[in-house]
């Protein structure tokens, strides 16, 4: 069973905007999105970003129904004052990092306010985290995504050494020489190496990056991997792909179809130049079209046979370089039409607008050429779209050789943007390739699509992430029905055996409320048998205080542990021994006022206070209520945790708060030093990992449900559990 993935973009594959007064939700069409699709909709996956709106413009009623509706999608929300998008969006991630990854010079107002935009940042990072964290526990899969994220993997890493943590960056990474000009350029690095993959669209994109470690000596680069002092982090590219058969299925669609005749009728005798772009000084917009003028005004042939229908899409309007941007594109616009154009024909149609999917699929159909040459570019998925949307082989892409499709797309005309000659030579040569020719092109291309998808995309990074050795140290098999015979052998043959099960989780299901989790009468019965097999040591191992323990099992002969090792009994002793702890004496005091304080503003949370730790019970608070307390409670509390000796670890829907120096393991080597022939441990959660790591490797370690686990083995659920220690009980009891 694999276990979930938590997702993170600085956008939701859903976004929430006011209209009339009322909040509107609108499914994202982005590629993205449409890649982990298969991710977004399986319930044990998350994904975490920014819903669309600034949280200055929400009420706490809103903000909770946000999150109630997004829950529904496995989204869940980060929310963000305006000003931390002006500073964080529109300033670091847009104004310095956009430009200088593009190899574009930046903002100048932003570059002299560098450090107070780093610093806002670095808090919405942080900010992300924390969601992160409070929503996930240990053992997640994590992947990343992009420019605005940056230095998350360093920050997860460092709250969650174990976890497996991906990167991928979908704009291009600049060379070293360009990227060590900022001036946080060292910590924005090192951000992306707490992942332990990273990957990027190309092989070019890769060598730049571990040339900029390289240059920054940050660590020991090799072939496509970067060595840490403690651990290698994975550097590969992985080209982005569409969902080929959604444009090819879309391009014989009805409401495609008649828009592409209306488009057909329009430009009747007409060649057919398509440019499909966001507003964006990466794009050369500019330069196309003033390439396109040259075209016109070289050959007069061409007039009135020709038009070039440029779609932007509108982005950053209120960030003055955009702004200039349009105002110098229309300029261009508008002098082409005004020199050439005449009563019945315009040499440029532009819209400046966002249309919907069927009419951009139409325009793909019907363009006979499609120009793309942006300055730079990460992937550039339009040139993929144009291809995969058009029937019989026809149109001729026209690309950029400095976009990252370039490397996947051979069979285009490649151009040079920073040449302008080299665009005009591109439109000659596309308007005259004979038609046997350019079929043939894109036959090779679309073959290469159709298989190169966005979902075989993500199929591949997730793989890769999950598959290297040195991210599971141990493998996880499947406790099958074949695994289980060779364990009961096993436990038949040992003259000493050891069994250590835990409580909540692997002996009883969760309930709502954790008082009501009382063993039932199979339970107490399988207990008592397995604690009268001869040479065999039953030990459960539980979170729960001592008093629910001696009342639930007094009748048992069982060697008992209470809070995670705070305190232990020995089978048919009444004494309980206690175990040390590094935390300062009466430290509950100051603890268990502020988890109480936050159980009262979270409706349905409580305070569950022990002898040795405290537990903040959130299962029966809303999403909306347990993910923002969660994360504002690891906040007060890391401070005295730090200061008091303790440590606040989230479990299975509780946040507990106990010393540190005492955990599971710790406790259990007490009983490995008689030495047994056969050990099991049975666990489901974090704590129940600090055992599996002290178990000798001969043990069978059982990790219960999902999650990354160092267990050898799994089982299901609960009811598996008691099974096989049914099947070990009957087994021994019936060869004696």
């Amino acid at each position: 069973m694999q276990p979930g993935v938590i997702i993170v973009s600085n956008r939701l594959p859903v976004s929430v905007k006011r209209v009339d007064g009322k909040l509107e939700f609108t499914p994202s069409i982005g590629g993205l999105a449409t890649g982990l699709a298969s991710y977004a909709d399986d319930r044990r996956n998350k994904w975490i970003g920014w819903p669309g709106i600034a949280a200055d413009d929400l009420s706490e009623r809103e903000r909770e129904q946000i999150a109630d509706k997004l829950r529904l999608q496995n989204c869940y929300p980060v929310f963000l004052t305006q000003k931390q998008l002006d500073e964080y969006y529109d300033g670091y991630s847009n104004s310095i990092l956009w430009p200088l990854f593009h190899d574009n010079p930046m903002n100048p107002d932003a570059a002299a306010n560098h450090d107070k935009l780093w610093q806002a940042y670095r808090r919405v990072n942080q900010a992300f985290a924390e969601v992160v964290l409070a929503l996930s526990t240990t053992g997640t899969t994590i992947w990343v995504h992009d420019y605005q994220l940056l230095t998350l993997p360093a920050l997860l890493r460092l709250e969650r050494p174990d976890d497996q943590i991906g990167f991928f960056l979908h704009i291009p990474f600049p060379s070293a020489g360009n990227f060590t000009k900022l001036k946080s350029a060292e910590a924005v690095v090192a951000g992306i190496l707490g992942a332990d993959l990273v990957g990027l669209h190309t092989e070019g994109y890769v060598n730049n990056f571990l040339d900029t470690v390289q240059q920054l000596d940050i660590g020991i680069t090799e072939h496509r991997k970067v060595i840490l002092s403690n651990r290698v982090v994975r550097v590969t590219d992985f080209p982005m792909g569409i969902d080929y058969d959604k444009y090819e299925k879309a391009r014989r669609s009805w409401e495609v179809t008649r828009a592409y005749w209306r488009l057909k009728q329009k430009y009747r005798g007409q060649k057919v130049i398509l440019t499909v772009d966001r507003l964006d000084p990466a794009k050369g917009l500019v330069e196309r079209a003033e390439a396109y003028r040259t075209l016109l005004s070289e050959n007069q042939g061409l007039r009135g046979k020709v038009t070039m229908i440029m779609l932007v899409v509108p982005s950053r309007v209120s960030v003055p370089e955009y702004k200039a941007l349009k105002q110098t594109l229309e300029d261009v616009v508008n002098s082409t039409n005004k020199t050439f154009g005449t009563p019945r024909w315009q040499p440029i149609e532009y819209m400046f607008t966002a249309l919907p999917f069927h009419e951009v699929t139409a325009l793909y159909r019907r363009a006979d050429i499609a120009f793309i040459a942006p300055l730079r570019d990460g992937m550039n998925l339009v040139a993929k779209e144009y291809l995969a949307s058009q029937p019989r082989q026809h149109g001729v892409l026209i690309l950029s050789q400095t976009a990252g499709a370039a490397q996947e797309l051979r069979e285009a005309i490649m151009v040079d943007p920073a040449e302008p000659d080299s665009l005009v030579q591109g439109l000659y040569k596309a308007l005259a390739m004979p038609r046997r020719e350019f079929k043939r092109r894109v036959r090779h291309m679309q073959k290469h699509l159709s298989s190169a998808t966005v979902q075989v995309w993500a199929g591949n990074f997730m793989k890769s992430l999950r598959k290297d050795p040195a991210l599971s140290p141990v493998r996880t098999w499947n406790l099958n029905p074949r695994r289980q015979r060779e364990l009961i052998q096993d436990f038949r043959r040992a003259h000493t055996r050891l069994l250590l099960l835990d409580y909540d989780g692997v002996l009883m299901t969760f309930h709502r409320d954790f008082r009501e989790s009382e063993p039932s009468p199979r339970l107490h019965n399988l207990l008592l048998r397995l604690s009268k097999l001869e040479h065999t040591r039953t030990v459960v191992i539980s979170g729960r205080p001592r008093q629910d323990l001696e009342e639930w099992f007094d009748n048992e002969p069982l060697t008992l542990v209470a809070e995670h090792g705070a305190y232990s009994r020995e089978a048919g002793r009444q004494r309980w021994y206690t175990h040390k702890s590094n935390a300062t004496p009466g430290w509950q005091a100051t603890i268990v006022p502020i988890l109480e304080r936050y159980a009262r503003k979270a409706p349905g949370a409580f305070v569950e206070v022990k002898e040795q730790s405290v537990v903040w019970h959130y299962r029966q608070v809303s999403p909306y209520y347990a993910q923002k307390y969660l994360v504002i409670l690891k906040r007060v509390l890391k401070p005295y945790a730090l200061s008091l000796g303790l440590q606040a670890q989230q479990g299975n829907m509780i946040l507990e708060v106990r010393p540190t120096g005492i955990d599971k393991g710790s406790t259990a080597r007490h009983w490995l030093r008689s030495k047994p022939d056969f050990v099991l441990a049975i666990g489901d959660d974090y704590t129940d990992e600090d055992t599996f790591k002290a178990m000798p490797n001969s043990a069978y370690t059982v990790k219960v449900g999902r999650g990354r686990t160092t267990a050898r083995y799994r089982l299901p659920n609960v009811d598996a559990v008691l099974r096989l220690l049914d099947k070990l009980e009957q087994k021994l009891a019936h060869t004696r």
